[in-house]
């Protein structure tokens, strides 16, 4: 059991590695202001083997949401489809300023039977803004002399002890 684990494991974190797939653009992702919680979105795309080999990766914040965006790819396999929707956010956090936190790939919690037709991956992103060093003043109200000369004594009776 632990060595299918390890497999499991290792196509996971391995389905997620960046590859050129290339893929059509059907609906560009848009992620909404209410999928949004502190500056972070969750959502999936799901895709689905359809007949002639066609898959269609659709991203949602939950099973049966409205989609976020639609892509699609021909002649590929299940990893190609993952890939391709990682390409895909990637793409669209660069183009707005989002970066990609996490990216979960879940393909293996489909039966086996089932699995070469299904995709599903979990993505993370966050709003990314450069900080500006406006508002960050100096600080203030360090603490007096007397203080410090009150700590550097207990450091000194602490090494006579």
């Amino acid at each position: 059991m632990l060595p299918e684990m390890m497999r499991a494991e290792a196509e996971s974190v391995m389905a997620v590695v960046p590859r050129d797939v290339p893929f059509e653009l059907r609906t560009p992702l848009a992620i909404p202001e209410r999928a949004w919680q502190n500056d972070i979105a969750v959502f999936f795309a799901h895709g689905a083997r359809q007949s002639r080999g066609t898959w269609v990766i659709g991203a949602q914040t939950q099973p049966d949401a409205d989609l976020l965006g639609v892509i699609t790819l021909t002649d590929r396999g299940q990893d190609d489809a993952a890939n391709a929707a990682v390409k895909w956010v990637r793409d669209h956090g660069t183009a707005n300023d989002l970066e990609l936190v996490r990216v979960e790939n879940f393909n293996d919690r489909y039966p086996e039977e089932q699995r070469s037709d299904f995709s599903l991956t979990r993505f993370t992103v966050a709003r990314s803004e450069t900080p500006s060093v406006d508002g960050w003043a100096l600080p203030t109200g360090l603490p007096p002399a007397a203080t410090r000369a009150s700590r550097r004594a207990s450091k000194e009776r602490r090494k006579a002890a």
